[in-house]
């Protein structure tokens, strides 16, 4: 699966650019600790509380992936159909759902997005 360099999706085998950020996808990121095993921890619906979830993350320097199952990348998909998944690595799984749990409660993120 392709990833963007710059805002670190995953999008399916036939895309070729990030459609947000018009970068060229590449096969891996750098960024991304070598051998550790990821678990999706999220799932939201659309790129704006992708975002959001980005930001609580990297706050508290979590490393992630997010993962665009979307087929039309730019269109919004809701509830059950959501296809933006956010996984971190298996050591840091504990402590990202803790930080995504305190976020939802205070508001930061909606009601829309689910556990995994």
């Amino acid at each position: 699966m392709p990833f963007c360099p710059k805002c670190q999706y995953e999008y399916n085998a036939s895309a070729k650019i990030c459609p947000e950020c018009k970068e060229d996808l590449v096969d891996r990121l750098e960024a991304v600790p070598s051998g550790e095993d990821f678990a999706e921890v999220y799932m939201v619906s659309n790129r704006m509380e992708a975002e959001v979830v980005r930001s609580i993350l990297e706050e508290n320097g979590i490393d992630y992936l997010i993962r665009d199952l979307r087929m039309f990348p730019v269109l919004p998909d809701f509830g059950r159909r959501a296809r933006l998944r956010i996984a971190v690595p298996k050591s840091q799984e504990a402590q990202a759902r803790k930080m995504l749990e305190e976020a939802r409660s205070d508001g930061a993120l909606t009601s829309q997005g689910r556990f995994l």
